[in-house]
């Protein structure tokens, strides 16, 4: 058991979850949400033509971008570890010359046989390993895309996504990054922004105090050889600190990997801006409401209508000036989502709250398997969230939500580990998109599939999302 003086400092040191709500969460396991149904399109909001100006409003996009790239290559690393040839590892070297980083890849390898195994092992680990190491790089780093003169990383895409969506003058983009890799990136950002002022790049880590408590598979503290209790970072819902530091009125969230090939931007542009937009008109509208209420001059039955045909709220009770109040004065998102083809991840559904059922995203591991009603909804599910959200963090007075008060921390997460060879459990956050957005008002609006293009894999970079096109957007 840990020394009393390492509990001690435990109890000092300020944590978003205290050790004794952490053993607690533990205990319980993981808690389920009460999924109602898939969403449909009758949930979807309807895109119009109106022209909306969500320029005048301060924005920024925030990216996720502290996770290495070690997940893409796993099975780049399982054929150096076994040697056993898949279609993955076939596929790979057979399209070797197709990845933009093979330029680089080719001054180190070569007199090597991409269809010798032994040779093949040694190419890996070049690019892993040796001379480049992707293996322990980030993703936001990695070369990705490939031009006549150039090639580009996802930062690049980020910052021309960026430019084309944001207000031109002022281009934000907040980047959350692992601190080990805090001067690769300073450099390249300097490196690729010289001369751009009006790019405005800032960035962030996961703060200490959103780590959480692992434990063994008895549910103790998981104790160090030193004593001290083993603390580890909380998932990406700890970024929800993060993102309540930002200032902006309208913040774009996308995930650092979820790039386009610069010659098929044009639906990613065009969809983001439509998405902003809707979100505009519906703010501005619950704004309006929320001074009616406030100033005693609304119609509640009119105020009820907006609440369950636009924002999707149910109410199992028959609406009040006070719970109108409540349920519009929430920060807003507006998400994409697209036509489910079977990707790992979240999606769109309406969840039981008790007083009222709303939209939210869940993820698989938030349903209950065992429930063969909460199945079948799973299987009906149509649409996929790509993690593509315009969020609106303001109220109606232009002061800024603080967003820790809108989170369902019923809503975290319990996976098994390792450390040092030893299993443990640990804790994760409520989702940043999750339960860390539960208790905001959302929208779902379809995208084109053409908008998703994740790299969870490096054969993802492969895939048509990531590959020249005959018609090239202009910069």
């Amino acid at each position: 058991m840990a020394s009393k003086s390492r509990i001690i400092k435990d109890s000092i040191f300020k944590r978003r979850i205290t050790l004794d709500q952490a053993l607690e969460r533990f205990r319980k396991g993981n808690q389920f949400v009460n999924v109602v149904s898939a969403v449909t399109k009758k949930e979807l909001t309807v895109v119009d033509d109106t022209p909306v100006d969500f320029r005048q409003y301060s924005m920024a996009k925030f990216i996720p971008a502290s996770g290495a790239a070690t997940r893409m290559f796993k099975d780049l690393y399982a054929y150096i570890e076994d040697g056993i040839v898949t279609g993955f590892i076939e596929a790979f070297f057979e399209n070797l010359e197709k990845f933009a980083f093979y330029e680089e890849l080719s001054q180190h390898i070569e007199g090597l046989d991409k269809n010798c195994p032994l040779d093949r092992v040694q190419i890996i680990k070049q690019l892993l390993n040796d001379e480049m190491d992707y293996g322990n790089l980030p993703k936001a780093l990695l070369t990705f895309h490939e031009y006549e003169n150039d090639t580009t990383t996802p930062i690049d895409e980020q910052i021309l996504e960026g430019e084309l969506t944001l207000n031109p003058e002022h281009v934000k983009l907040h980047f959350t990054l692992s601190k080990e890799h805090e001067e690769l990136f300073k450099e390249y950002v300097e490196e690729v922004t010289v001369g751009k002022d009006h790019i405005d790049i800032t960035y962030s880590f996961q703060k200490d105090e959103t780590d959480t408590l692992a434990v063994d598979m008895k549910n103790e503290p998981f104790v160090l050889e030193n004593g001290e209790f083993l603390y580890r970072p909380g998932g990406h819902g700890a970024l929800l600190s993060n993102l309540n530091d930002m200032e902006e009125d309208i913040i774009f969230i996308k995930n650092i990997d979820n790039v386009v090939h610069q010659s098929q931007l044009e639906d990613t542009i065009a969809s983001k801006k439509k998405l902003a937009e809707i979100g505009v008109q519906v703010k501005e509208q619950v704004d309006a409401y929320l001074v009616d209420l406030l100033e005693g001059s609304f119609e509640l039955d009119e105020i009820s209508l907006f609440i369950e045909e636009t924002l999707n709220i149910y109410l199992k009770n028959k609406l009040t000036r006070e719970k109108a109040i409540q349920l519009l004065n929430r920060p807003l998102r507006v998400c994409g989502v697209v036509k489910n083809e079977g990707e790992p991840g979240g999606g769109p559904y309406i969840v039981d709250n008790g007083a009222y059922s709303d939209l939210q995203i869940c993820e698989k591991a938030e349903i209950n398997l065992i429930d063969l009603e909460q199945v079948e909804i799973l299987k009906t599910s149509e649409f996929f969230n790509p993690v593509d959200l315009v969020c609106f963090t303001k109220d109606y007075r232009g002061e800024k939500f603080d967003l820790m008060q809108f989170m369902n921390e019923e809503r975290y997460f319990i996976s098994e580990k390792s450390h040092e060879g030893r299993p443990l459990r640990a804790l994760e956050h409520p989702g940043l998109w999750n339960g860390a957005m539960h208790n905001w008002n959302t929208l779902f609006v379809e995208v084109p599939l053409s908008t998703f293009n994740p790299v969870k894999t490096v054969n993802d970079l492969l895939k048509v999302g990531h590959r020249e096109q005959v018609e090239i957007l202009q910069k």
